[in-house]
């Protein structure tokens, strides 16, 4: 009789399989990646790693899910670890800048630009979109009831625009040269936007510290 496995050690077992198959995503994109390759990364059978995943489309979907989970518990407690939402989007502006290039950025990419001639894929990505929307729209709202913004558009145009640049510059910071990208700019370009759209406090400034220039 085989001997039970607490909840806990599965969980573990789970996201080490994750954590393995993201560098391997990382260093060879989605496509070419096999099971096999995960299971040479993560150093187990393929027995195990078929307990929990069936194809590397399941696995890429839930490494998405896992690193999501992370990067939305961030966003939440932004309003609370900031006295203004405007300090709080500008951290939330360092941390994009800081964590340029990434390689995660180009593999989503390449996985998400399929997703037009893949029904269930593009469901999972308009459901991902769904909950960015709702995470950078609630800190809007914050602000709002704080009394510190007063839009002059609806927030949700905003907060489409907002995730839009966000997007796309982490996609350009991927494939091109840094100082062709100017993501400090661009992002100092955003913030002057925002303060025409969300009239925040006088003192909101649209300068970004030339320190975080990703290197």
């Amino acid at each position: 009789m085989s001997p039970r496995v607490s909840k806990q050690h599965l969980e573990e077992r789970k996201n080490h399989i994750l954590d393995a198959a993201k560098r391997v995503f990382e260093r060879k994109g989605y496509e070419p990646v096999t099971m096999q390759d995960i299971v040479k990364e993560a150093g187990i059978s393929r027995g195990n790693l078929y307990q929990y995943f069936s194809n590397t489309e399941e696995i890429m979907q839930a490494v998405i899910e896992k690193n999501d989970d992370s990067f939305y518990t961030y966003i939440q407690d932004l309003a609370g670890s900031h006295e203004k939402i405007w300090d709080a989007i500008q951290a939330y502006q360092k941390v994009v800048c800081q964590s340029l290039p990434n390689p995660y950025g180009i593999v989503m990419y390449e996985y998400s630009v399929t997703r037009w001639r893949n029904p269930e894929r593009k469901a999972f990505f308009q459901k991902r979109y769904t909950r960015a929307m709702k995470s950078f729209l609630a800190l809007l709202e914050e602000g709002v009831k704080q009394g510190e913004f007063h839009p002059v558009q609806p927030l949700e145009t905003i907060v489409n625009f907002m995730v839009n640049i966000w997007d796309g510059l982490i996609l350009m910071a991927q494939v091109e040269e840094p100082e062709r990208v100017a993501v400090g700019g661009q992002l100092e370009a955003l913030n002057l936007y925002l303060i025409q759209a969300l009239r925040p406090d006088e003192n909101a400034d649209w300068h970004l510290d030339t320190k975080i220039e990703p290197g």
